[in-house]
C-alpha cells in the first residue's frame, strides 16, 4: 500500500545528488551541441550517471524540464543582467555601453550559442517562441527607459531602442567572424549614434522588470 511518502533524490553514482539546475544543464548542452530532439529522459540520465528516479524527482516530465530551461534563460539572461545593471548606480548612458559591451564579453560565446539555439528551437515550436517574444518585450522594454532617462521622448525612445537591440544582436555574430572595430571603437561609434542629441545622459537608473531570483 502506497504511503504517500517522497523518494530520496536518487543520487550521482559518484559525488553529491543531482538539483534541479544540474539537469537543465545537461539539456542546455544538448540543446546547443544537437537540438531539442536530443534532450531524451534516458540520454540525460546515461550523461549524467542516474537513474530515471532522480528526474521524475525534480521533474514530472520532460515537458516541465524544457520549461524550467526556457524560465533559467530567460532570469539568466535578461532580468539577472538588467538587475545587475540598474543597481550599478552607473548613469543611464553609462548602463546603455555596458550593455551593448555585452556580446564582447570572455563568456559570451558560450551564452551567445545557448541564444541562437533558443531562437532556433523557437521557429518550430510554439512555447519557445512565445518565451522569445516575452525575453525580446522585455529587453527592449528596458533599452527604451534607459532612453527616456536620457531625456528622449517615448515615440523616439522606441525608436532608438529597436534600434539599439539590433546592432547588439548583429554585433553578438559579426564581430566573431568579421574584421570589425575594436571592441572600444565599436561601442564609441555605437553610441555616438545612438545617443545623438539626447538632452540629459545621466538621470536615475530606471525600473528592474520583472523579479530575478536573488539567488544567481
Amino acid at each position: 500500500m502506497a504511503t504517500g511518502r517522497k523518494r530520496s533524490p536518487t543520487q550521482r553514482r559518484k559525488g553529491t545528488p543531482l538539483n534541479e539546475q544540474d539537469w537543465v544543464d545537461a539539456a542546455m548542452k544538448i540543446l546547443v551541441n544537437e537540438n531539442v530532439r536530443g534532450i531524451r529522459i534516458d540520454t540525460l540520465c546515461a550523461k549524467l550517471g542516474v537513474t530515471k528516479g532522480s528526474f521524475y524527482w525534480h521533474f514530472g516530465a520532460r515537458n516541465d524540464l524544457l520549461v524550467a530551461m526556457l524560465k533559467t534563460w530567460r532570469r539568466k539572461m535578461t532580468l539577472n543582467v538588467i538587475k545587475s545593471i540598474t543597481l550599478s548606480g552607473e548613469t543611464a548612458r553609462e548602463r546603455l555601453r555596458i550593455l551593448l559591451a555585452l556580446p564582447r564579453r570572455k563568456n559570451s560565446p558560450a551564452n551567445a550559442r545557448i541564444e541562437m539555439s533558443i531562437r532556433d528551437w523557437a521557429r518550430r515550436v510554439q512555447m519557445p517562441k512565445e518565451a522569445v517574444q516575452e525575453v525580446d518585450l522585455i529587453r527592449m522594454d528596458y533599452f527604451t527607459r534607459l532612453f527616456r532617462d536620457m531625456g528622449v521622448d517615448d515615440t523616439e525612445a522606441e525608436k532608438r531602442a529597436y534600434i539599439t537591440y539590433c546592432l547588439m544582436m548583429g554585433d553578438s555574430v559579426l564581430h566573431q567572424t568579421l574584421p570589425g572595430a575594436h571592441r572600444d571603437a565599436f561601442l564609441d561609434g555605437a553610441m555616438e549614434l545612438i545617443t545623438y542629441g539626447a538632452p540629459d545622459q545621466g538621470r536615475a537608473a530606471a525600473p528592474v522588470p520583472g523579479e530575478p531570483d536573488p539567488d544567481d
